[in-house]
């Protein structure tokens, strides 16, 4: 716009400076001047507005970026922060799981220890139901007799010995005698006998006569031929046997297994 100004300036000056033109002359010179300053003003006008109007649709894109920036900003600091609780949320029930699992393991552990110790409970009892033989002698009598000799009694005192320390035990006796005389009379003479034996167990060991278990047998089992003097002998007898359970107590069984 300005350029176009001082090139009509520059014109006029120019004509007026002749001082030979003529007004009409310099109207008609200037007349297409002025329309193509005039049309040219016009371009500049439109580009101006043209200017002016981009401009305004530029400026309101750029306040459209702005406000979205700030949503989008305000956006990812939300979602971060929701990102962030749930990674918190997430940790903490990964705590409470880890917890859980030590808790169900510590349950699964006793369990176990439980289930264990009935078992062996069970195997203690089971053991302590059943007996072994721990000792056992033959004392040897004579002919209708049933009292007890010397050596009797010595090898009673070893089955009593055998029952010291122990908290249980049961004591088996029975008697037998040769084929002589009649069953009636072994009967009786073999049951005489292992009562002789238990006596004894019972008057100088202080044995339980709840431990002691008798029973006269008569001729029966014979361990030798009853057709010689030495078999007979071998066959008027009492077997003494000392049981205890395969386990002694439920403590010592414990003690083992701890």
């Amino acid at each position: 716009m300005k350029t176009t100004m001082m090139m009509f300036g520059a014109i006029a000056l120019t004509l007026a400076g002749t001082g030979c033109a003529t007004k009409k002359y310099v109207t008609q010179s200037l007349q297409p001047v002025e329309s193509r300053v005039t049309a040219i003003e016009g371009k500049d006008t439109d580009q101006d507005k043209t200017l002016a109007s981009q401009g305004k649709e530029i400026e309101d894109i750029s306040t459209d970026l702005s406000r979205s920036k700030e949503r989008l900003s305000a956006d990812i600091s939300a979602a971060d922060s929701k990102a962030t609780q749930a990674g918190q949320a997430a940790q903490q029930a990964g705590t409470r799981a880890d917890a859980a699992q030590q808790s169900a393991n510590g349950a699964s552990t006793l369990a176990q220890q439980g289930i264990d110790r009935e078992n062996r409970l069970e195997k203690t009892v089971d053991g302590m139901n059943k007996y072994k033989m721990s000792k056992s002698v033959t004392v040897l009598f004579p002919v209708n007799e049933w009292k007890l000799n010397d050596d009797a009694k010595a090898q009673l005192d070893e089955i009593a010995n055998a029952t010291n320390g122990q908290e249980r035990f049961v004591i088996e006796v029975q008697g037998f005698t040769d084929k002589t005389g009649t069953p009636t009379i072994n009967e009786r003479l073999s049951q005489e006998r292992a009562e002789s034996a238990a006596r004894y167990l019972v008057n100088e060991h202080m044995i339980p006569v709840r431990s002691i278990n008798t029973l006269g047998s008569g001729y029966a089992m014979p361990v030798a031929d009853d057709k010689t003097r030495d078999g007979r002998k071998q066959n008027r007898r009492v077997e003494i046997r000392v049981f205890v359970p395969e386990v002694s107590s439920v403590e010592q069984v414990t003690a083992q297994n701890n």
